[in-house]
């Protein structure tokens, strides 16, 4: 069946779905959708169209790149996403304000945007469509603590760290602008790694950045609780390559947080619960899988694409409100000039806004820039990916053939899927 008539089928199915869904309200059950959830998903699969269109999909047999097809997804992808935006009074979590925000090493209070991942925000209008999980004693709990934390919370197994890079995404609140890049430092060898400017292992480093980058990274010496049989164990600090240590801080003593599966040097705050009572398998929090802060950003990025080079206001405004939960100022005026600045303003919002929710891998597939993000094919000393103690952690693509790039951009067809069905090829770069 031809692509088109399969996005077609899907944009109907929306539509209907639109029409005979309710209004968002505080009668629709959480986990239950509203007209705003399936008017925002088809605006992503118009947007999704429009950038396939935009910058083609040569993997795909069949498919054809079409700058007017391209336009008209992106002309539609703005009205439903602005509609969303503008017409049924939503807002994001706590107003968008950032909240507020402790001195680095401590974590009694942390911003807005961090609690906008637990389950303080379910049922939050910002939450357009999620997955609900049923908590303790259901076997439908969530296991994004136990991804997302280590040993020292309930046993959790840190399946997941951030890369080294993304530090230097949070930007300062000072400028609005990026700090100087982060120097990873070994502290064993080098004598002043702890103390030096812009050292990623001195705690300073972090100061004075946009409040996403506390609610969302941990870097040594920050502190999370700690859980052990669903009681406190008190604030543990994280200190790469010291796992559950003795150590004392500012006259106090700790437990260091175990998290022997970091090979980054940075652990997630984002998703890991605040609070004990509740096993690593046993969360009740809805996972968004369309959040209004996205809504906003994919409406500036649809819009940018027909503004015929100069970003619209409201699109700019929208941008400037994700930006104001991290505490931060408004675009400069050299950032929303022209389309290039502007699509790059947006592409950082999505990165810091967005990380860990699944959506970055898509991004950079539908935008086409895998190539330019990390290398391109044949480069044999492809990229190696640096912890904060400047140990070269993986490699990605060394002697990466154009083959396994194309196989990047679409998924192999599983064969027992062709075996049910006979009628199924196999798509080109897995041929």
């Amino acid at each position: 069946m031809p692509i088109g008539q399969v996005k077609d089928s899907i944009i109907s199915d929306l539509t209907y779905a639109y029409n005979k869904l309710p209004a968002p309200s505080a009668n629709v059950a959480v986990g239950r959708m509203a007209k705003t959830a399936a008017l925002a998903l088809r605006g992503k699969v118009y947007l999704y169209w429009g950038s396939w269109k935009n910058k083609g999909w040569p993997e795909l047999e069949g498919f054809t790149q079409n700058a007017t097809e391209a336009t008209a997804a992106f002309t539609a992808a703005a009205a439903d996403l602005k509609k969303v935006a503008n017409d049924f009074g939503l807002t994001l979590y706590k107003g968008g304000e950032p909240g507020e925000i402790d001195t680095l090493g401590k974590a009694d209070k942390l911003p807005n945007y961090y609690y906008l991942f637990t389950p303080k925000a379910n049922g939050d209008p910002e939450n357009l469509l999620y997955f609900t999980h049923g908590g303790t004693g259901t076997s439908q709990g969530e296991e994004l603590m136990r991804d997302f934390a280590g040993r020292s919370h309930e046993g959790s197994q840190c399946w997941v760290s951030p890369r080294f890079e993304i530090a230097d995404r949070y930007q300062l609140l000072t400028t609005g602008d990026f700090a100087p890049k982060l120097v990873p430092l070994n502290p064993t060898t080098v004598a002043d790694a702890r103390t030096r400017v812009n050292s990623a292992v001195n705690p300073a480093s972090y100061a004075n950045r946009d409040y996403r980058c506390k609610s969302t990274i941990q870097w040594d010496y920050e502190v999370s609780l700690g859980m052990v049989s669903l009681a406190s164990t008190g604030m543990c600090p994280f200190i790469y390559k010291t796992w559950g240590a003795n150590v004392v801080i500012g006259g106090v003593k700790y437990i260091t947080y175990n998290t022997d599966g970091s090979n980054s040097g940075f652990v997630f705050r984002k998703f890991v619960r605040n609070y004990a009572g509740q096993g690593r398998s046993d969360g009740d929090y809805a996972w968004p899988v369309i959040r209004l802060a996205d809504v906003y950003l994919m409406y500036a990025e649809a819009a940018n694409e027909i503004s015929g080079g100069i970003p619209p206001a409201d699109a700019v405004d929208l941008v400037n409100r994700v930006r104001h939960r991290g505490n931060l100022p408004p675009l400069a005026a050299a950032k929303t000039d022209n389309h290039d600045h502007f699509f790059d303003a947006i592409e950082q919002e999505r990165i810091v806004e967005l990380i860990g929710e699944g959506q970055r891998s898509f991004d950079l597939r539908r935008w086409r820039v895998i190539e330019t993000k990390w290398v391109g094919p044949g480069n044999a000393a492809g990229v190696w990916r640096l912890d904060t103690w400047n140990t070269q952690a993986q490699r990605y693509f060394q002697n990466t053939s154009f083959r396994e790039y194309q196989q990047d951009y679409i998924f192999k067809i599983p064969q027992s899927e062709r075996d049910r069905n006979p009628n199924l090829t196999q798509n080109v770069p897995w041929r």
